[in-house]
């Protein structure tokens, strides 16, 4: 076999960042890194080089994404544009979607924020009766975990005032106990979603490929997908593998299944979960949810919310529930990654762990993971590091939602600790930063700028004390989110041995400064996956 051996020097090399180490140049010899130090060196021991590369530029570790929706957020393109920057009110969704028009017989529309309507509120059945009372007509929201339906795609799902509500949701109703169309968490979301058009496996195709290419086009090496089958149950699966097994995903995808799916997966394929592959595709475990989103107060919180202090959102899975669930799962081999937003799902998920890991021995204890884990106070993060867990925390809503948690949701105390990523790291919690792509952008460096300065989208700092520094924030971007999916020495820096995933960026991160605006403006140039160029170059 032919091996090609590159000698790649930079303005800046940053072979880690905690511990901070640069050096002069890398040899990368075929997919891994073979050698890291000064470029005399370098070039001393490899005489043979195939190439030598000088870039303009800042080398570092391939970024990681922890949490992501590969497909999903691929789809989201094919439906109107219903985000806050394109609507700012009921009248105007109902205008995006009727000029969108109906693909397959209905209308979908993606992204709108109640918060920040006009009217302050979700739509209803009978503001999607204005695109169309002929057609079914489905919106979801930003959060992802609520939809509303027009009275034509309630009738079609069967849906009537007197429908039992599913499990994991409820059919929202009015004080007269009429069906309004909102669809309010996944259980019930999913009632409607599965009576739309399939949609055809080349979109679907399509859609995973645009993300990829999104990620690594941003510097993105590796992405964790949550809740794999969202879109196309599990011919999803198959899409991804289709795709890794023709040589053609740029990134590392590390898949968590719906939990819902697995069973009947398991059932056809015992080893679902152990199978070792040579492609970019690693399928890790199951994703459960545990409780909803803090926007759409469904988040489980133990205190209420300020501007509803009688609800304290959905707990979707109890402690036992999840250790029912999770003993089979892990019997297969499974990884676990449970959603869990407020504070009392956050206890319930670390209370099923602890019992899990119990019942287990410890014996191939995988480090099962939290996502989300938005409200997690000090002992819960003590409690997940001494069962030895890993959070993905989403550091986005620092940004994205900040001052509506301060001022609305939570109030300032809780907001100002939302997101801990400080109190991790603090105390030895194996924590991972995203964007929930397609609910925020999937750019990274927005959300490591986020990690640090947490600065809200009106330009207020919410919780400085959570705030880490610049190099912390690329140590959990690469280093630990690769130990979330067991890649710990495999990748996540840029020693010798470890696999050439790496970005080249116009400028170096840790010169740039740690004010609002610094790291985001920071341009990737160029993206490698295993020593191949994927992205620039």
């Amino acid at each position: 076999m032919t091996h090609v051996i590159t000698i790649l020097e930079a303005d800046t090399i940053h072979v880690s960042f905690v511990p901070e180490r640069q050096v002069e140049a890398l040899v990368i010899d075929e997919e891994k890194v073979v050698f890291a130090g000064t470029s005399q060196e370098a070039h001393r021991l490899y005489p043979q080089a195939d190439e030598s590369l000088e870039l303009n530029g800042t080398v570092i570790p391939g970024l990681v994404d922890s949490h992501v929706h590969t497909v999903f957020t691929g789809m989201t393109g094919q439906w109107a544009n219903l985000l806050p920057e394109a609507v700012g009110s009921i009248d105007a969704l109902v205008e995006a979607l009727a000029g969108f028009g109906a693909r397959q017989g209905w209308y979908r529309g993606w992204g709108y924020d109640d918060t920040l309507l006009l009217e302050g509120r979700h739509p209803d059945r009978h503001d999607l009766d204005r695109v169309s009372r002929k057609d079914p007509v489905l919106v979801t929201h930003l959060s992802g975990h609520f939809a509303v339906a027009n009275t034509r795609a309630l009738e079609l799902a069967g849906l009537g005032d007197a429908t039992q509500d599913p499990a994991g949701g409820r059919f929202a109703r009015d004080d007269a106990g009429r069906a309004t169309g909102l669809l309010w968490g996944v259980g019930a979301v999913r009632a409607i979603r599965d009576q739309c058009p399939q949609p055809e496996r080349a979109d679907g195709m399509r859609a995973a490929r645009e993300t990829m290419d999104q990620a690594v086009s941003h510097g993105i090496t590796q992405i964790h997908d949550m809740g794999i089958g969202s879109q196309f149950a599990a011919g999803e699966l198959d899409i991804l593998r289709e795709i890794a097994d023709a040589g053609e995903m740029p990134v590392r995808l590390f898949g968590y299944l719906r939990g819902d799916l697995v069973p009947e997966l398991l059932a056809q394929d015992p080893e679902l979960f152990r199978h070792s592959t040579p492609s970019r595709l690693q399928l890790r475990g199951a994703k459960l949810w545990a409780d909803g989103s803090i926007q759409g107060l469904s988040a489980a919180v133990v205190d209420g919310y300020d501007c509803c202090p009688e609800s304290h959102g959905n707990l979707l899975l109890s402690a036992e529930q999840i250790v029912a669930t999770g003993l089979p799962l892990l019997a297969a081999g499974a990884q676990l990654a449970i959603h869990a937003n407020g504070d009392g799902a956050i206890g319930e998920v670390i209370e099923a762990y602890c019992d899990l890991r119990g019942r287990t021995g410890g014996h191939e204890w995988a480090k099962h993971r939290i996502e989300h884990f938005q409200m997690a106070h000090a002992e819960h993060i003590t409690a997940a590091a001494q069962a030895g867990l890993g959070a993905s925390l989403f550091t986005n809503h620092v940004h994205y939602w900040g001052d509506r948690h301060r001022d609305r949701f939570v109030g300032a105390e809780r907001a100002e600790r939302m997101n801990p990523l400080r109190e991790c790291l603090d105390n030895g919690l194996t924590a991972g930063i995203h964007s929930d792509s397609p609910v925020t952008p999937m750019n990274i460096l927005d959300t490591i700028e986020t990690a640090v300065t947490r600065s809200t989208r009106e330009g207020a700092i919410l919780g400085a004390a959570q705030g880490v520094s610049v190099a912390e924030a690329f140590h959990v971007a690469t280093t630990l989110s690769a130990e979330l999916v067991g890649m710990a020495g495999i990748v996540g820096t840029l020693e010798a041995g470890m696999l050439a995933d790496l970005a080249l960026l116009d400028r170096d991160p840790l010169s740039a400064g740690s004010a609002p605006g610094q790291i985001s403006s920071c341009v990737v140039k160029a993206t490698m996956v295993g020593g191949g160029w994927v992205y620039g170059a």
